[in-house]
This record gives structure tokens, C-alpha cells and sequence, in this order.
């Protein structure tokens, strides 16, 4: 079965490949549109586009903030978080004076979310808060194979952990009230009961249980689940009169690449191992067992899905063989002080780049595992000039970029919008 498994990922990896710049929704091209929720994958219920329309729309009427969320299925190639930054401003979202915009943004056939935060919301509490909603509350249910879940709790935890204010509707009876600390600010708040949980989703079989007033603990994962192409996923035909057959081309034979070596970790990970000491054959142990032979440091890498250990035991002897395994991609580093996969990274930009001058950008760096600290700042490369680029094909890579340049020139002649300088949160599964 696991041979099966390698040969299919190396099949999938090709066929997916050639049709990668199709796949940017034309709705990320336009103008903002009404709803809050913009889902082009068919991830989440009627029933839940709903209530997060309800939950955007409640908080803009009490506190002016602007959320929307937006779930697409890749951004062919752009990296998420510029892309995903480019998408703010074009749309611009939140006040131009208050900046309180908030962008929750998932690429999901490229295993990727973003939360993007207007530049009134880009405190070094609010930065850290998101991150946390990223690794916490949202990755656990990605990873699971719960997108829907994922997606609905990550809102709700954006509105109370970095707004600062209920998350339910204000027609309820009050209780007494506890204090919610927002960016260091200590905030009086009345919760309401707890919201009516999320309707039921055909594809997990029951009800999601309903959501306290505190971030849960997330609940032992069971293993994740293979991504499959929602209904209007489709894949576009290729025509020889294409003038970028020849990078697709190589980008597909890239993707391949990329699947064989996948494939050959596969079979070397999961192959039959003997005990070096006594010869009997080896038994690996599965997720929630092997938890008990791991440092705690090697049990937050994998909860972060930085790192994954296998271990294997021998039924003869007392002999335990631990293997070491790094993710393909993660949004984790190595921390220099105690060496974990655990170290997250949050950019603020400080003077945004032109086409004549370089810009500044801080970058603050935490080491999840022991709590180093560092932060910097460092140079952006000046733009290039593009004026003369024909904008009638414009790929996704200069999309974004194209975005940026827009919002940036409305945003100087009128307030009406806000900006975002790229804080917030990176995620991946």
C-alpha cells in the first residue's frame, strides 16, 4: 500500500503541474466584492458562509473593523504571503485612518494560510496573537483534514484574540463580564453564551462541537487526510499556441522531480527494519505511542508539523531506534540556541519599496521551544520598473504586483482605505 501511495503522489505532482497559472480565480483580479466570504474551492457549508458573513458584518457595525475571509485554490507559484498582502491592499480593506483591517486568506490546494493585518492592528501583541490562532487553532484541524473547521475557528479566534471583542451576536443576554487582553491592553468585555455549533459537513460525518469562550486545547489529531479537488477544481487542456508551454513544461518535469524524491523517502522511511542487537524484526509505533520516547522539544516540532520522529521498538530486546524526519515545507526554522525546528518569523514593513528608492521592513523572530528572541531590520530591493509591461496577460507572479501598485496610488489619493505592511501570520500543512 505505501509503494501505491509514493506512485500516486509522483502522478498527482505531474498532472497537476501543467495547469497551476489557470487556477487564480478571476474574482482576486477585481474589485472588492460585498460578501465578507469569498470561497472558490466549495469548502465551506451555505450554513457557514453565513454565520462568518453574520460574524464580519457584526463587527464592523460595533467596532469598524473590517474582516473578510478568502479561500482559493493556489496561487500558482506567488509566494502566499506577498500574494496574500497584495490582495489587502488592492482591496483596502479596513479604515484608512484606523487601518483595522483583517484578511484571513487560505490557498488550498497549495496547503497554505495567511492572516494579513492592517497596519492599526500590527502590534507586536496582535502579531504574536495571530501567529498563535495560526498554530493552534488552525493548523490542527488542516492538518486533520478539517479546512471547514479550520477556517470558521480561525475567524472567531481573529475577532476575540486581535479585535478584542465578543464573537457572538449582540442580542443575547448579557453575563458578568471578564477581561480580554488585546495587543497589552487590558479590555472590559461582556461575552454572550456560547454560539450554536457549526453545521453539519457531509465529508466529516457529524456535528462539530461547539466553540467555548477560550481557545480549546486541540485534541489528540488523527492522521491527515490527502487533499482532493473540490467539484469546481478543474484543470484547463494544453494548446501548443500557448507561449509559456515550454515553462510549464519544465515546471511539471520539476513537479515530478519533486514526487520521485518523495516517493523514495516514502519507501526508505517505511521499509522492514531488523533490531541491530538481536535481529528480530522492528515495530513501528504509531502517533499518540511514540509521544512517550520524544523530548518535549521533539513533541512541540511535531505538533508544529516542522519535524516528524518515527520509532521503532524490537519485541525481543529493550533496543528503541528514533528516526528524524524534516517537512518538505515549513514556515519554521531552526533556533540557534536550542536547535529545535520551532523558531517563527513575523515581518513588519517600516517604509514600503518604489520603483526609485529601497524600502525597510522588521523582522522579529521566536524560537517556540525555548523563547529566543531576535528582532532586525533590513533592506527591501527597489522595485523594478514595469510601466512599459503589457498588463492584457499578466501572470500570477506580476499580478500581485500589479495589485500592490494600484492600491498603493489610491491609497494616496484618498483615505477611504486602509494598508497593510504585511503583519500577521503564516501557516502551512
Amino acid at each position: 500500500m505505501r509503494l501505491v501511495a509514493a506512485i500516486a503522489v509522483v502522478f498527482l505532482a505531474v498532472i497537476s503541474a501543467p495547469s497551476a497559472f489557470a487556477q487564480v480565480p478571476a474574482v482576486v483580479r477585481g474589485g472588492r466584492p460585498r460578501a465578507h466570504v469569498v470561497d472558490e474551492t466549495g469548502t465551506l457549508s451555505a450554513a457557514d458562509r453565513t454565520k462568518l458573513e453574520r460574524l464580519s458584518q457584526s463587527i464592523r457595525e460595533t467596532t469598524k473593523a473590517d474582516m473578510m475571509v478568502v479561500i482559493i485554490p493556489t496561487t500558482a507559484g506567488e509566494p502566499q504571503r506577498r500574494f496574500a498582502t497584495a490582495l489587502f491592499n488592492h482591496w483596502r480593506l479596513g479604515n484608512g485612518a484606523r487601518n483595522d483591517g483583517i484578511l484571513l486568506f487560505v490557498a488550498l490546494a497549495d496547503r497554505k494560510s495567511e492572516i494579513i493585518l492592517g497596519d492599526g492592528l500590527d502590534s507586536p501583541g496582535q502579531r504574536s496573537a495571530s501567529q498563535r490562532i495560526m498554530d493552534q487553532v488552525m493548523m490542527p484541524h488542516f492538518r486533520a483534514g478539517r479546512p471547514g473547521r479550520a477556517i470558521f475557528d480561525g475567524a472567531t479566534a481573529c475577532v476575540t484574540d486581535i479585535v478584542g471583542v465578543s464573537a457572538e451576536q449582540p442580542d443575547v443576554v448579557a453575563t458578568p463580564p471578564r477581561p480580554a487582553t488585546t495587543a497589552g491592553v487590558i479590555v472590559e468585555r461582556t461575552p454572550a453564551p456560547i454560539p450554536e455549533p457549526l453545521a453539519e459537513q457531509p465529508e466529516l460525518g457529524g456535528p462539530f462541537a461547539s466553540r467555548s469562550d477560550s481557545l480549546p486545547v486541540p485534541e489528540p489529531i488523527p492522521p491527515a487526510q490527502p487533499w482532493t479537488p473540490p467539484p469546481g477544481f478543474q484543470r484547463q487542456p494544453e494548446t501548443t499556441s500557448d507561449p509559456m508551454g515550454m515553462m510549464v513544461l519544465l515546471g511539471g518535469g520539476a513537479a515530478a522531480g519533486a514526487g520521485g524524491i518523495a516517493a523514495f523517502r516514502s519507501l526508505s522511511r517505511y521499509r522492514r527494519r531488523k533490531c541491530s542487537k538481536c535481529g528480530t524484526g522492528m515495530t513501528l509505533l504509531n502517533e499518540g505511542a511514540d509521544d512517550a520516547s520524544l523530548a518535549p522539544t521533539e513533541r512541540l516540532e511535531e505538533q508544529l508539523g516542522s519535524v516528524d520522529y518515527d520509532i521503532w521498538t524490537c519485541p525481543t530486546c529493550p533496543y528503541v531506534e528514533k528516526s528524524r524526519y524534516g517537512a518538505f515545507f515549513t514556515s519554521y526554522a531552526t533556533c540557534p540556541r536550542c536547535q529545535a525546528v520551532t523558531k517563527s518569523q513575523t515581518i513588519s514593513r517600516l517604509q514600503a519599496p518604489t520603483t526609485f528608492s529601497t524600502g525597510l521592513e522588521r523582522v522579529n523572530e521566536r524560537c517556540q521551544a525555548c523563547g529566543w528572541e531576535k528582532a532586525f531590520e533590513r533592506v527591501i530591493p527597489q522595485l523594478p520598473d514595469q510601466s512599459r509591461s503589457s498588463h492584457s496577460h499578466a501572470s500570477p507572479s506580476s499580478m500581485s504586483s500589479s495589485m500592490s501598485r494600484s492600491s498603493s496610488s489610491s491609497s494616496s489619493g484618498s483615505s477611504s482605505g486602509g494598508h497593510s505592511s504585511g503583519g500577521g501570520a503564516s501557516g502551512s500543512w
